[in-house]
């Protein structure tokens, strides 16, 4: 898996090999949080969870050019549907962002919450003040655990009741032809 260079892609957004991570627009914000269906979002879309990160998205003021590298975005199949949500909660704080995610069923088991988690982890290991990506889910939530390790984050000791995974550096990655 690759990411596409951002000059082949669209304003605020990152390309993967099937995937477009767009940059939420206040409008998609909206009516994650009032309810409201887009046509272009698939039949699934959203999940409570992906209303939710709205809603802290929106109260942490992480939408739009304001939130610059570390806001909120859709995750949608090249020229398709939106099919989930990824992004971080925040700038860096002592060099760690954290990134949240979610892929809706119908599109579950065919690697784009990998290959998206890839690639924006990928993307911010670039960015300057960035020295690690890190992840939480509950011991309960195997599919995410999964992922998180397929994905190169590594577990760590967490001090809060979910588990903590990390990823330090684009060498983690899985290999990006493979």
């Amino acid at each position: 898996m690759t990411t596409i260079p951002e000059e082949q892609a669209p304003a605020g957004s990152l390309l993967t090999e099937r995937l477009e991570l767009t940059e939420m627009s206040p409008a998609d914000v909206d009516a994650l949080i009032v309810g409201i269906r887009c046509p272009s979002w698939a039949e699934d879309f959203p999940q409570a969870v992906d209303e939710d990160a709205a809603q802290q998205y929106f109260q942490a003021g992480l939408l739009g050019p304001r939130a610059g590298t570390f806001g909120a975005r859709l995750i949608r199949e090249r020229g398709g549907a939106a099919v989930g949500t990824i992004g971080f909660l925040g700038p860096p704080v002592d060099g760690a962002v954290e990134v949240t995610y979610n892929v809706v069923p119908s599109r579950r088991g065919e690697g784009y919450a990998t290959e998206a988690l890839i690639g924006l982890s990928r993307f911010a290991l670039a960015q300057p003040g960035v020295e690690c990506v890190t992840a939480y889910t509950d011991d309960a939530n195997e599919a995410s655990m999964s992922l998180l390790l397929t994905a190169g984050f590594m577990p760590v000791e967490s001090s809060g009741p979910d588990l903590a995974f990390v990823l330090h550096k684009e060498t983690q990655l899985p290999d990006a032809e493979g």
